[in-house]
């Protein structure tokens, strides 16, 4: 399963958590297993300080907790686990027989 995590900064905080971000991508380059991977860049939402990032569906609850604690105090985490639509409705389908 992957997880959708939707952040929130305060424009105060946003050269930290640059840092924070680039930190982070790079544990992943090395291999280091401490973060989840993304399935592909962050988007934000224009003109705000938030946005959305997809984590694959290898991303452990240990991962999710080290990425809220890397950039605690700073930004506001939600996460949100999702599927595919399609193995959503294979699931109902097969549920109605």
């Amino acid at each position: 399963m992957k997880w959708l995590g939707l952040f929130e900064m305060d424009s105060k905080d946003v050269d930290v958590n640059i840092k924070k971000y680039q930190e982070a991508l790079a544990s992943r380059e090395k291999g280091e297993q401490r973060f989840p991977k993304q399935v592909f860049e962050s988007h934000v939402f224009v003109g705000k300080n938030n946005g959305v990032v997809i984590y694959d569906e290898g991303t452990t609850t240990e991962q999710l907790i080290n990425i809220s604690l890397h950039f605690k105090d700073t930004v506001k985490w939600e996460f949100k686990p999702i599927v595919e639509a399609s193995k959503s409705i294979e699931i109902y389908l097969k549920t109605k027989k």
